[in-house]
């Protein structure tokens, strides 16, 4: 992967790191589980390290906890 995605906790704080391209793949995951989603149910996509939408396995602040799997839910009420 030439990109990088990290999902980060630091004292309570989520912090998303990412390159211009690693933002893109995500914005690109969260329009495609929005259309996705019919009227009056629910999708979900998972984010996780060893997928095709891999999360990056080095995480960019050394007082952070790396979350390894982010599992994202779309509501259709």
């Amino acid at each position: 992967m030439e990109y990088l995605l990290t999902f980060e906790i630091e004292d309570e704080v989520l912090k998303i790191h990412g390159s211009p391209e690693g933002l893109k793949n995500l914005g690109d995951a969260l329009e495609k589980l929005i259309k996705n989603t019919k009227q009056g149910n629910f999708d979900h996509s998972h984010l996780m390290e060893d997928s095709n939408f891999g999360l990056t396995l080095e995480k960019q602040s050394e007082t952070s906890e790396i979350i390894n799997h982010v599992k994202i839910y779309c509501w259709n009420k």
